[in-house]
C-alpha cells in the first residue's frame, strides 16, 4: 500500500489547504518523506513513516488520512472506449497517483517535477 499511500501524499501535498501543508505536526513528517523520496530511498523503507502520517491525520481529525477513497466515476479523459488511455503518471514511477492530462503541466509535489505522460492499455 505505501504506492498508494505516497500517490494520496503526493496529491495532498499540491492543495494549499490541505493539513499536510498548514499543520505543523502533520507537515513536518510528510516534508520528511517526501525528502527521503527524494533523496531515492526505496518505497518500503517508508512503510512505518507513511503509516505514522495517517496515522497523525486520523488522529487531528481527517478521515481521510493517506488510504486510497475508492471510486466508481468513469477516469476523466477516458473518452469513448478506445484501448489506449493517456494519463500522467508519478516521475519516478515510484507512487500509483495518475492525472488527467491538461492545458496546465501537473507537477508532482513530493519530487518537484513535471508529472510523465504514460500509455495504458487494456
Amino acid at each position: 500500500m505505501t504506492a498508494d499511500q505516497l500517490a494520496i501524499l503526493c496529491q495532498r501535498l499540491a492543495d494549499d489547504t490541505d493539513a499536510v501543508r498548514t499543520s505543523p505536526e502533520v507537515g513536518a513528517l510528510a516534508q520528511s518523506i517526501v525528502g527521503r523520496v527524494r533523496d531515492g530511498v526505496a518505497l518500503d523503507e517508508l512503510d512505518d513513516a507513511l503509516d505514522e502520517l495517517e496515522m497523525r491525520l486520523l488522529r487531528a481529525g481527517h478521515a481521510a488520512g493517506l488510504s486510497p477513497v475508492r471510486s466508481y466515476e468513469r477516469f476523466p479523459g477516458a473518452g469513448d472506449g478506445h484501448r489506449v488511455l493517456e494519463v500522467l503518471a508519478c516521475p519516478a514511477g515510484v507512487c500509483a497517483r495518475l492525472e488527467a492530462p491538461g492545458t496546465e503541466p501537473v507537477v508532482c509535489a513530493a519530487l518537484r517535477q513535471p508529472m510523465v505522460v504514460t500509455r495504458l492499455r487494456s
